[in-house]
């Protein structure tokens, strides 16, 4: 039986001096912890490098690993926005006990790995680059509005 890698990332957003925030990918394994004075159990991305560190991340971006990577050879993730060579643009998700790509604007269900051969791209997540889920219909019926300023109303006596 091969051995199945599995790694998560999670994505640490702080404060740098200046009081500008950053954010950095943190990728490693995933553990829920509460530490000494926190109001509860916090997510955390353990890293291994001369020993364990441990950090914290923001729970809803945490992501697994899926073991497929893109035509590019970067490693596909949880909500990961990936295209196909037919323009296809879908988000990775995980349903019923697999990794699958919701496309479409019927929200399509595919599973990852029966379409692995295909020609995947990653062009981003659904975190940094909401944009790319706009639906392109919905960008052209935006540029398409014309707003109509309302016309003075004079009183005549």
């Amino acid at each position: 039986m091969a051995e199945r890698e599995i790694k998560y990332r999670g994505l640490k957003t702080f404060q740098i001096f200046n009081g500008e925030t950053n954010s950095v990918w943190i990728y490693g394994f995933y553990l829920k912890r509460g530490t000494y004075g926190d109001p509860g159990p916090q997510a955390h991305i353990f890293v291994y490098e001369n020993g364990y560190e441990g950090y914290r991340v923001e729970a809803e971006t945490i992501g697994q690993f899926t073991g497929l990577l893109d035509k590019d050879g970067q490693e596909i993730y949880e909500d990961d926005i990936i295209s196909f060579d037919d323009g296809k643009i879908g988000v990775v998700e995980f349903s019923d006990g697999c990794f699958v790509v919701r496309y479409g604007k019927r929200n399509t269900l595919r599973s990852l790995y029966n379409i692995r051969d295909w020609s995947m791209k990653i062009l981003g997540n659904r975190f940094e680059n909401p944009e790319l889920l706009v639906n392109p219909s919905k960008k052209k019926q935006e540029r398409n509005i014309h707003i109509i300023e309302p016309i003075p109303y004079e009183r005549t006596e």
